[in-house]
């Protein structure tokens, strides 16, 4: 006997139907009449309570743990792999309807007398810990399509989805319509309900199989109209550039600006003279920025230094970009040849090597 998510009983002969719909062969049923059913009360607790090591990874799946002597007693009915448990509140009910949600199981550790669930189950069956839940062992179809919807908009915020929800549904063995799962991605919690599931219309199994998925909008997505599209133009174009776009223009600006000042400008400099000749006006010809950097960067002549370390020390030379420089304009010491009158240069008498033919 195998009992899916609405309670019905289905009775299987060798060559008749299967209530209605024939049983896929991936569930390797062995037939030998009415199957036996492992049905059993437990005490619920969330993972957050488990004491054996760190399992808090199971709340974003679809998966639970049972006691070992589950186990024992499992082994020895014929029932259908994987095993499959659907789980129910007996002590709340709405509209004629008690909370129920179904689920794989994940080890067979926990203590006698207690199942571990996730914390999504634990809202979805309106649990407390320490709450009676009944376990009762199912056969679900195969899924070909189930229908979600996101219960934020963040969820937009993931670039490939579908990928995402495929690694994470591997976590799960079945799914409920009506059930709101909680999956984890890139530290992040998002909640997704299960609106439709196809071919049963309200539980599939989802090991194994291969699962179309269709998405609702999320909750609270707004679509954006034609009409709401045109008037955000309209205005945009009547108060001018947006804030960004005014931001966007000044940083342009800045950066052609710096460009300007850093680009390299020929022939800027005035001209400097090589010879140690008496120069005319050749401080006024000089650039502020030159006669600045010599003036600082040469002592006078009368000048002295307390500190000699400070003397050997070179000083740097900044000059602006497009300027060169070929020296400090030499100063000789007080008391100096330099001082006196030059003499004249170059005294000397030619001499040539053949003499003169007297005629």
């Amino acid at each position: 006997m195998y009992v899916d998510d609405s309670d019905n009983e289905f009775d299987m002969d060798m060559g008749g139907g299967f209530g209605g719909f024939m049983p896929q062969q991936s569930f390797h049923m062995r037939y030998s009449g009415r199957q036996r059913q492992f049905r059993r009360f437990y005490s619920a607790y969330p993972i957050a309570a488990y004491q054996h090591g760190n399992k808090m990874d199971a709340n974003y799946g679809g998966k639970i743990f049972m006691p070992p002597s589950s186990l024992d007693e499992i082994s020895q009915l014929e029932v259908v792999y994987p095993l499959l448990f659907k789980l129910q509140n007996d002590e709340e009910e709405e509209q004629g309807k008690k909370p129920r949600t179904h689920c794989g199981v994940l080890e067979f550790t926990a203590e006698e007398g207690r199942v571990y669930l996730p914390q999504w189950m634990m809202d979805t069956l309106r649990l407390s810990p320490g709450s009676a839940v009944e376990v009762i062992n199912v056969a679900l179809l195969h899924g070909s399509l189930v229908k979600l919807q996101p219960q934020s908009v963040d969820f937009l915020d993931i670039s490939d989805h579908r990928a995402v929800l495929e690694n994470a549904l591997r976590r799960f063995s079945a799914l409920t319509v009506g059930d709101i799962i909680t999956i984890e991605y890139n530290g992040r919690e998002y909640r997704i309900a299960v609106r439709e599931t196809q071919p049963s219309p309200s539980a599939i199994n989802i090991v194994e199989t291969d699962l179309s998925v269709d998405f609702e909008p999320p909750v609270g997505y707004v679509e954006p109209t034609a009409q709401s599209s045109r008037a955000s133009l309209s205005s945009a174009d009547m108060n001018g550039r947006s804030s960004i776009a005014k931001d966007i223009h000044k940083q342009e600006e800045s950066i052609k600006n710096e460009a300007a000042n850093l680009r390299f400008q020929a022939f800027r400099g005035a001209g400097t003279r090589l010879s140690s000749g008496t120069e005319r006006n050749a401080d006024s010809n000089k650039p502020a920025s030159l006669r600045s950097y010599a003036s600082s960067a040469t002592p006078d002549a009368g000048q002295t230094t307390d500190n000699s370390m400070e003397e050997d020390t070179p000083v740097a030379l900044d000059l602006p970009i497009g300027t060169l420089f070929f020296g400090y304009r030499l100063v000789s010491p007080a008391g100096s040849q330099s001082d006196q009158q030059d003499e004249p240069k170059f005294q000397g008498q030619g001499r040539v090597l053949r003499q003169r033919r007297k005629r």
